[in-house]
């Protein structure tokens, strides 16, 4: 009976966050797994530790984090990878278990029956009045597990599995009892079992997601995410982002303002800030994109298969530029606010931001994070908790202060008494400070004024020239859209505030940038020719970085230094090497940053994993 379990502490959400050592500990929602951090063991005693001959989904840890070349070896050796744990973990399956050690490997096993629940399961069994009390949850096999296995375990448990419409091929939903879902977790098929949305059996329309990716797989249902994007030095992770190609069912404009609307709802939780890029492949950037079929990474879209979007894991799990990157599926009918059929652009972007911040998918069906979510759902106080353990909490910013309630009140007159009814709610209005006509600075900066409606507010501003962003409160109702780019010629800047009951109101003016009298340096620019990809496996302790700069006012010098705090300076301006880095065991980030003479500079980073 789940009742009888003992373990970790239940928790009462579906997001655990837990801060470890980077590279050896597996995290499960159920609990973490100390592993030694080094392989010790020969492959005969792993499976007389944890491994077994007879099972055929195992988890293989790394002393590393698990690329390209560790994968490659496990599918040579006959495995399939069917999960991604990170930090350096996946989920295989191979009948009769690995015959051979890859290399880096520290721990081969199964997972247990209880870590296949969730604790938002066990707290529910636990608290019903019944042992018999029939819990209705979703039941994840593994990828690999396809229809005719599911209903080979369906039969031979009894059991009775619902797939509603919408459902992802791996889920079914069961209502059972206690002991029904123990024999269910203990079946090596079923990956993770975690409540169901109620809504799921009514016919409700949900919107799904497979989940969030990496290169090498999808992270599973079942394991926890411990970190996202790093921390700047003033403790706030500034993040850029640029748009490909949009939707045309949408106005590009009006899909621009909707995604911002989404990073901004994030945003306004965590010491993060986002802010528009001018090229698509910036570090700590994501790439927005709408694409058709197979469109450059490992997860094609299929035409109206009912996968509307898909987004990668930050960095270092995904190295850049891909890390964050967020697809929408071109082909599906895209709209605006719940238009019956077709699928509202913000909904989905607000889900697929929580993966292109770190977050994995939530076992709570309260949950924007939840894998079945619903239009005009918000950020749950869960959400809010997870993605601050990963980011913090923002300082407070003073807020216009409330307006005072409306007093309903009565006076008498000869014919009877007559009630003063509150005064109509005011409009949201948005009026904007005065702009030159013409200006030869490059940037410009607005200030708005916002008014009536009903905060909070987010206010977007977009030029005819492509750039977009999102201002910030000022004052108590004034806010400010700071360095907007100007291109010479006529630049149109719209404002546009949306309030907390989705009404908008726009305002428009324009300058005209005139051509300095001499044209200001071109943008500093660094890359890196050798090694040619962004993330190397190394096996000598020291690795060496060439590639050119150019740009600013003169570059004067190119700087390296690594994640471990070993600096130093490259040979060479415009086509440099930088020889001797080190490199420790693990993974190892690299900047090379490029300097001008006005002290400007930029940098680029690679990833060295020495094995």
């Amino acid at each position: 009976m789940l009742k009888s379990w003992t373990g970790p502490a239940v928790l009462a959400t579906g997001f655990v966050i837990v801060s470890c050592a980077f590279g050896q500990e597996l995290h499960l929602k159920t609990r973490t797994i100390q592993t030694p951090a080094q392989a010790t063991a020969t492959l005969p005693s792993l499976r007389q530790s944890g491994g077994n001959l007879q099972t055929t989904h195992q988890v293989v840890e790394f002393d590393h984090p698990a690329g390209a070349a560790d994968i490659n070896e496990l599918m040579l050796a006959g495995a399939q990878i069917t999960g991604i744990l990170p930090d350096n973990a996946v989920m295989i399956s191979i009948p009769g278990g690995l015959q051979t050690l890859p290399f880096g490997v520290i721990w081969v096993g199964p997972v247990d029956a209880q870590d296949k629940i969730s604790p938002m399961v066990v707290a529910s069994v636990a608290s019903a009045a019944t042992a018999d009390n029939q819990t209705p949850v979703i039941v994840e096999f593994h990828s690999d597990v396809a229809a005719d296995n599911q209903n080979t375990v369906q039969t031979s448990l009894g059991m009775s599995f619902l797939r509603p419409s919408g459902m992802l091929p791996q889920h079914v939903i069961v209502q059972a009892a206690p002991a029904d879902l123990a024999a269910l977790a203990a079946r090596d098929e079923v990956a993770y079992i975690f409540p169901a949305d109620a809504g799921m059996l009514t016919g409700a329309p949900l919107y799904s997601c497979a989940g969030m990716l990496t290169t090498t797989g999808t992270i599973a249902q079942y394991a926890n995410v411990t970190h996202g994007w790093d921390l700047d030095s003033d403790n706030v992770a500034h993040l850029t982002y640029y748009f490909g190609s949009l939707t045309p069912k949408v106005p590009a404009a009006t899909v621009e303002n909707e995604i911002q609307r989404a990073l901004s709802a994030w945003a306004s939780h965590v010491n993060v800030q986002f802010s528009p890029s001018a090229i698509s492949s910036a570090t700590r950037s994501i790439y927005i994109e709408f694409a058709s079929g197979a469109h450059g990474d490992s997860y094609p879209f299929q035409a109206n298969g009912g996968m509307f979007a898909h987004t990668f894991y930050p960095v270092p799990i995904n190295a850049e530029t891909i890390a964050g990157d967020m697809h929408f599926n071109a082909d599906e009918a895209w709209a605006v606010g719940n238009a019956g059929s077709k699928v509202d652009v913000y909904t989905v972007a607000l889900h697929e931001i929580g993966h292109a911040l770190g977050l994995s998918h939530s076992d709570n069906p309260d949950d924007v994070m939840y894998p079945y979510y619903h239009y005009g759902q918000t950020l749950s106080a869960n959400d809010i908790g997870a993605v601050q353990q990963l980011y913090q909490v923002p300082a407070p910013v003073t807020q216009a202060p409330a307006a005072p309630p409306v007093v309903v009140t009565t006076t008498t007159s000869t014919t009877g008494t007559v009630a003063t009814q509150p005064p109509e709610a005011t409009a949201l209005a948005l009026t904007i400070d005065s702009v030159p006509a013409t200006t030869t600075a490059s940037i410009l900066n607005v200030t708005a004024v916002v008014n009536g409606g009903a905060g909070p507010y987010t206010v977007l501003w977009q030029t005819n020239q492509g750039y977009t962003g999102t201002a910030q409160l000022s004052g108590s109702n004034m806010w400010t859209a700071c360095d907007i780019p100007l291109a010479i010629g006529s630049n149109a800047l719209t404002l546009t505030v949306f309030d907390a009951n989705d009404h908008t109101a726009s305002r428009s003016v324009t300058t005209v940038m005139q051509p300095p009298a001499s044209a200001p340096p071109a943008p500093i620019k660094v890359s890196i020719a050798s090694p040619a990809s962004a993330v190397v496996n190394v096996t000598a302790s020291t690795i060496n970085v060439s590639g050119t700069a150019s740009g600013g006012a003169g570059i004067t010098q190119i700087a390296w230094q690594t994640s471990n705090g070993a600096t130093g300076v490259a040979t060479g301006v415009s086509s440099f090497v930088a020889s001797g880095i080190p490199v420790l065991q693990g993974t190892n980030t690299i900047i090379i940053r490029a300097y001008d003479s006005k002290g400007a500079s930029n940098w680029v980073a690679l990833v060295a994993v020495h094995q």
